[in-house]
């Protein structure tokens, strides 16, 4: 189930580079709207698959209509569109409840207050999964591997970037997938797990090879992400759980929401195939 919702003010905003952690804290305050109790779930417990906590919903990258340059982040913007998928119908209704309850969506940005109105919500319909598919990001895919010793757990980012753990991230990435599909069928995936995945060599030759985004989340969490088009092989129902859930870690936090690529000239402009429902 997925939303593309527009927001809109008449007071002009400067939107630091890094939002993510903000638009999460709106969109829990919009699900808040319909149920406290279910928002304060979501943000301190989700559904939990060992010592993982996750949300099993994902937002994509602010799109602006018109913006600025500035040095701490995007300058003149009164409006702006981002989407929000996820599999779990009570998420979903929440949301949707909580955006009609007033349709007033509140962020604060370096120091400053902000109430927008939401004047377009729209529903996207169903897709068709297959075997093979191409897609884009709509916000970049975090993988993350543990290093631990004796005395301490770090958490690093894997770049797809580096040879020596490609493989790691493509192996973390099925591995997620399942873990998901688990908590969302509540049983284990009893398909075919071959699973293959790579970033658009093309695009990365255009990019020179630069497709990692450092991105600060909540003041000083540094997360290191990945974001090209890509082509994923693997039975429907997980791509389908990557599409819903999001591709990777981190994606309560605005990581590895991705659309599906119609044509070679969708990876870079938005799907319009929207249905308005507000």
């Amino acid at each position: 189930m997925r939303l593309k919702i527009t927001a809109s003010t008449n007071k002009k905003m400067l939107i630091p580079f890094n939002y993510q952690y903000v638009l999460q804290a709106a969109i829990y305050n919009l699900i808040e709207n319909a149920s406290a109790e279910y928002s304060d779930f979501l943000h301190n417990t989700g559904f939990i698959d060992g010592n993982k906590h996750h949300k099993l919903f994902t937002f994509s990258k602010l799109i602006f209509s018109h913006y600025g340059k500035h040095r701490s982040g995007f300058s003149n913007v009164s409006e702006f569109v981002f989407y929000f998928s996820t599999p779990i119908e009570k998420s979903y209704e929440n949301l949707v409840l909580g955006i009609f309850t007033n349709q007033k969506m509140r962020l604060k940005f370096l120091g400053k207050k902000y109430e927008l109105e939401i004047i377009l919500v729209e529903t996207l319909p169903e897709i068709n999964y297959k075997k093979t598919m191409k897609m884009v990001c709509l916000s970049p895919i975090a993988i993350s591997t543990g290093e631990t010793s004796e005395y301490y757990h770090k958490q690093h980012f894997a770049d797809y970037m580096d040879s020596k753990e490609r493989n790691i991230f493509i192996f973390n990435l099925k591995n997620n997938l399942l873990a998901k599909y688990n908590l969302v069928h509540h049983k284990e995936f009893a398909g075919n797990t071959d699973f293959e995945f790579s970033f658009d060599p093309n695009y990365i030759i255009n990019k020179k090879g630069k497709i990692s985004k450092l991105i600060t989340f909540k003041d000083n969490i540094k997360i290191k992400a990945m974001e090209a088009p890509f082509k994923i092989t693997a039975e429907p129902e997980l791509i389908k759980i990557g599409y819903e859930c999001g591709f990777g870690e981190k994606n309560s936090g605005g990581f590895g929401m991705a659309k599906v690529i119609e044509n070679e000239n969708e990876k870079n402009r938005g799907n319009n195939g929207f249905n308005k429902i507000i």
